[in-house]
């Protein structure tokens, strides 16, 4: 039966419903010890998967059980943060079948929702360096992702995402919509910017990304659209070229040593110093004939801490990390890091960023809105695929411009024994246009 449900989570598409996007019926293959929920909604300012365990608890609790029965996982712990007390009450509520499931309830301080932040938090344990989870026997899975679980279980493709619009928006609220969504749509649905000159992030302000919101569109990972003015250190940050952030670190560099004290890595054991690099930085040691000394920088988990609240002097170790990863991969060289036998550095839990002064530091405490689920219906005139929108290989159109598609049609496949996921047309209508990175489907 196992096997069953996984090929229907394959079939559908089901992918990780926030981060990365690792193909679901992937991750629900393996055999594990426990499953950790998690709930925690990490960053600032999204509120997707509160919102979900409110209003759909038993639909969380059907794809719980898919994913129990799939791993055959002894131990369910559904974590999220205490503060989201509404949310805490209807799991507390929820009347529990043959699969039981404790509750664990996270402080709010960032990044809670790291996996690996959350592994230790939840059962003590510590990923190894350049690990995953199923390392230590665990498994990891979105509140929104085991709702697409038992979606899929029940012949449902995927076709939709929850997406929370924020920030500079004149309502905010959280909406469900077609995969491929235009990005404008989401935020002319919120009564559009209610500031003349902003910038647009897809994801949270830590690790989301700065898009261009007439040309992108929702994929199955946005968790999020956020409208901030173009002044913000979130956006001038991001908008930040690697020469310069290089030749910064190169320049003004104090030595403090706060981005290693606040890293979340270094402070799970993992041999990742922040404050290290930018001293290479400083000494201008980084060059084609020793970047193999930099390997470290796979350690990185791009949480942004070092770039947006540790720094005082407005530097970004993450950026160059980011770097050092491309150039490393280019140069073929892998991660060596891979120690198992790790401790928790003894400050850590003096060190944990409270959420409230995180928002402070990134000028967010103004945007305090919940952003609460609506029943609003996006209906777009036509939908932007993204043929890479997960882990794994671009999936591979089967269609032709011109085709006639219904809403649930295979669009692209995943490439022959590759690791990927399945694409479907997420409105009725005709393929206008494919290119390597997408396609267009628009209504008739």
């Amino acid at each position: 039966m196992s096997s069953d449900f996984i090929e229907s989570i394959k079939n559908a598409g089901v992918v990780g419903a926030g981060g990365a996007g690792f193909p679901t019926h992937v991750k629900l293959s393996a055999k594990v010890d426990t499953i950790i929920v998690n709930g925690v909604e990490c960053e600032p300012l999204i509120n997707v998967d509160r919102q979900l365990i409110e209003k759909y608890t038993a639909r969380l609790y059907e794809g719980l059980k898919i994913a129990v029965q799939s791993t055959g996982a002894k131990n369910v712990i559904i974590a999220l943060k205490a503060k989201n007390k509404d949310a805490v009450k209807a799991l507390e509520d929820f009347k529990q079948g043959d699969i039981k499931f404790d509750i664990f309830k996270l402080g709010n301080f960032y990044p809670a929702g790291d996996e690996q932040v959350l592994v230790n938090e939840v059962t003590g344990k510590i990923v190894p360096e350049g690990g995953i989870p199923l390392n230590v026997g665990i498994v990891v899975i979105n509140v929104e992702t085991l709702i697409n679980v038992a979606n899929a279980v029940e012949g449902y493709v995927l076709t939709k995402k929850y997406v929370t619009v924020n920030g500079a928006v004149t309502e905010p609220k959280t909406l469900l919509v077609p995969i491929g969504t235009p990005v404008m749509e989401l935020i002319d649905a919120c009564g559009g910017p209610n500031i003349a000159e902003y910038g647009v992030i897809d994801g949270g302000p830590m690790t989301g990304k700065l898009i261009n919101p007439e040309e992108h569109a929702v994929t199955k990972t946005t968790k999020a659209i956020l409208v901030l003015p173009e002044t913000n250190i979130v956006i001038t940050q991001k908008k930040r070229a690697i020469n310069t952030q290089m030749k910064r670190a190169q320049a003004i560099c104090l030595s403090c040593r706060m981005c290693t004290d606040l890293c979340p890595r270094y402070l799970l054991g993992h041999d990742l110093f922040p404050d290290e690099l930018m001293k290479r930085m400083y000494k201008k040691e980084i060059n084609e004939d020793n970047i193999s000394n930099f390997d470290f920088a796979y350690l990185c988990c791009d949480c942004g801490l070092c770039e947006l609240y540790s720094c005082v002097v407005d530097l970004s170790a993450r950026s160059i990390f980011n770097y050092l990863k491309v150039e490393l991969a280019k140069a073929g060289i892998k991660n060596p890091h891979h120690r198992d036998r790790l401790e928790v550095n003894e400050f850590r839990d003096f060190r944990k960023v409270p959420v409230p002064r995180l928002l402070k530091r990134i000028e967010f405490d103004a945007y305090t809105s919940h952003a609460e689920l609506s029943a609003d219906e996006i209906c777009p005139d036509h939908v932007k695929l993204f043929l890479s929108q997960h882990v794994g290989a671009p999936s591979v159109p089967v269609v032709k411009i011109g085709d006639n598609v219904l809403e649930g049609t295979l669009v692209a496949d995943i490439p022959t024994e590759k690791l990927g996921a399945k694409l479907y047309s997420s409105i009725s209508g005709k393929i206008r246009e494919i290119t390597e990175k997408y396609l267009v489907i628009s209504k008739n």
